[in-house]
């Protein structure tokens, strides 16, 4: 008989990151029997997310806690995806508090676990874009297929100003068309362009549970047609990778990626990906796409390799890695 594990998840927003909490369930379901108790809980995992007191937490079916209303005796795991959220001052509040996150910090109640693996299970999980939640990104593409459903060379969606992100949009629309989505820079009609809130609809059966992963299903959708994909993340925060660059590979898109510099430790196939930190001014790397692109059979290359170096998830991915961590937490 498996040993029952009471677990609950504070500090979220009420609607969102169902599939945040339901990876890590799955993953303790091989070994325990799982229920969602935001009264009693043996552990929560909470995070630094905006949310609303006395609103309904719609994936525990209570109202929306923050940590602060759980005493220390329960564990606390605390987990984001954020830039900086300083992951050691939650584990310097007592023996019961854990993190997961993309710092390398040399803690013994503390697991490197880059969010990315979240962004690429969401897919799966809410969005319902493939069968297995990270078959994916191993499977071997079909470069000619890809080359064929590209219409457009470049693809974005983004809500917020950056100064760097501006100065390659430019450079590269001075040259090409865009299609760009957002209240940031569109160049779509408004009937096309993508509706962030489409899915909040919270009385429906058919959305809850599944907004984020909805709308980053559209969003991948929109990027399918692109040849590149301006993987920009808001932040150049060292060793952060975010959604952007598993959406644009998600999308069959080449990825322009600028962010985290150690992009490539991730495991991620330099070969398969453009890395815009590695040329000296974003004129060098426009010039560098821009030949690229008139040369078909080189482009190609780009889809028939794999994402990941020798076509291994690395060991983020691993249920065993997850499942030892949270192991030594419960017993």
């Amino acid at each position: 008989m498996k040993k029952k594990l009471k677990i609950s998840r504070a500090s979220f927003p009420g609607v969102g990151n169902f599939s945040w909490m339901n990876f890590f369930v799955n993953i303790l379901k091989k070994k325990y029997d799982v229920v969602i108790d935001a009264i009693n809980p043996e552990i929560v995992i909470y995070t630094n997310q905006f949310y609303r007191e006395n609103e309904i937490d719609y994936y525990t079916n209570e109202t929306i806690r923050g940590i602060h209303q759980y005493d220390d005796s329960i564990k606390k795991i605390f987990i984001s995806g954020e830039a900086r959220p300083d992951f050691n001052s939650h584990l310097n509040k007592g023996e019961n508090y854990y993190a997961l996150g993309y710092e390398h910090l040399d803690r013994k109640n503390y697991l490197r676990f880059p969010t990315y693996v979240l962004d690429a299970f969401v897919l799966h999980n809410e969005g319902g874009m493939f069968d297995n939640p990270f078959g994916w990104l191993t499977q071997k593409r079909n470069s000619e297929e890809i080359m064929r459903s590209k219409k457009h060379f470049c693809s974005i969606v983004q809500a917020s100003y950056n100064p760097d992100r501006e100065k390659l949009f430019n450079l590269i629309q001075s040259k090409h068309y865009i299609k760009s989505s957002g209240p940031w820079k569109p160049t779509i009609d408004d009937s096309e362009s993508l509706n962030p809130y489409k899915y909040h609809n919270y009385s429906s059966k058919e959305y809850m549970g599944r907004i984020d992963g909805l709308t980053y299903r559209d969003k991948v959708n929109f990027f399918s047609n692109c040849v590149f994909n301006i993987s920009f993340q808001y932040t150049d925060t060292d060793y952060l990778t975010q959604e952007k660059i598993i959406h644009s590979y998600a999308s069959n898109s080449i990825p322009l990626f600028y962010g985290n510099k150690f992009i490539e430790d991730e495991g991620f196939n330099p070969n398969s990906f453009i890395n815009c930190h590695k040329f000296e001014s974003f004129e060098d790397l426009v010039e560098f796409i821009d030949k690229l692109y008139s040369e078909k059979n080189r482009l190609k290359k780009y889809f028939e390799e794999p994402i990941f170096i020798n076509n291994e998830l690395p060991i983020y991915f691993q249920e065993e890695y997850i499942l030892d961590f949270f192991d030594k937490i419960i017993n």
